[in-house]
């Protein structure tokens, strides 16, 4: 099972780490990683990185596109999209926070990143297997 992360980062951020993801992936991964006594730091940090996600807007807008595939369904009460296709296969849980989205897949590339995540300025990391891309590089 993969847990990627994905982090809408904001726009000047952006275009200074297109070229070079990696300096970007090891600031956000020394965040991840970070002790408590260095949190309040973090936290500044997290907050100028990456822009809030509109909650409401993108679980509507998920559940919108995907609501004629059998092999989705969306769970209200936890707020998570649910991909689940013995066929590909692949089983993959999507629940968007305030300032990122997770999404656990047992596959490296989950329909729902190719279907719906599509915008510039999305940044995703896998930390347990230091794997980290632009998604619109994944997506071409």
């Amino acid at each position: 099972m993969r847990t990627y992360y994905i982090f809408n980062i904001n726009k000047d951020l952006s275009i200074i780490t297109k070229e070079i993801p990696y300096n970007l992936y090891k600031m956000i991964e020394n965040m991840y990683y970070n002790d408590t006594l260095n949190y309040g730091i973090s936290f500044n940090m997290f907050n100028n990185l990456f822009n809030s996600i509109n909650i409401d807007y993108v679980n509507t807008r998920i559940n919108n596109l995907f609501k004629d595939n059998k092999y989705y369904t969306y769970n209200k009460d936890d707020r998570m999209h649910i991909i689940t296709n013995k066929y590909k296969p692949e089983y993959s849980v999507l629940k968007v926070y305030n300032r990122f989205i997770k999404l656990d897949s047992n596959t490296i590339k989950p329909s729902i990143l190719f279907n719906y995540l599509s915008n510039n300025d999305l940044f995703v990391c896998d930390f347990k297997n230091k794997d980290y891309f632009w998604l619109t590089d994944l997506v071409k």
